[in-house]
């Protein structure tokens, strides 16, 4: 029997597998686009700074140098833009908010954390998106929740699918 006021509850846990799949989800949906804009404009910069350095070094040592240095921090973060982004999402991730439990009631979803409660009503949601392990939903391109699908105190990951599309009246993306 339901003993919980709400349909749905979830618990999870921010952990650096929950981050990582809120990255990899929102640069496969909703940043998709950007990332890609980002990392070419990444590419071409850096690429731009390594030629200028290199010619610039024989007769200006320290602007070559500042150009070739500023080319290869730019190449790296390029290559390696998934721990870029992760490494950026652990330093976002206010105190207290790494445990969090999400209730859905008929009208909003509210997050409990040890820093506090927010509410979210579901005309705020952007984008609901669903993988195996975890549903990810954006409330714009660079804000969004993540819930573990093995995370639900109440109710099921199945269920829940229904119930958020219902209530959003966004389509569910899989990927």
């Amino acid at each position: 029997m339901n003993e919980s006021l709400y349909p749905f509850v979830n618990h999870t846990t921010y952990d650096l597998n929950a981050l990582r799949a809120l990255n990899d989800i929102a640069e496969a949906t909703v940043r998709k686009e950007k990332s890609r804009r980002t990392k070419f404009f990444g590419l071409i910069l850096g690429v731009f700074g390594l030629v200028a350095g290199a010619m610039l070094y024989p007769k200006q040592n320290l602007i070559g140098s500042l150009l070739l240095l500023y080319g290869v921090v730019l190449l790296i973060m390029v290559l390696r833009w998934k721990s870029f982004q992760l490494r950026t999402s652990q330093q976002q991730l206010q105190k207290g908010m790494r445990e969090c439990t999400y209730e859905f009631d008929e009208e909003e979803m509210i997050c409990n954390t040890e820093a506090g409660v927010t509410r979210h009503p579901y005309e705020q949601m952007f984008a609901v998106v669903s993988s195996a392990d975890w549903y990810a939903i954006f409330f714009d391109e660079s804000h969004g929740v993540m819930l573990d699908k093995k995370g639900f105190i109440e109710g099921d990951a199945m269920s829940f699918k229904s119930f958020i599309g219902q209530r959003t009246m966004l389509p569910i993306q899989e990927i």
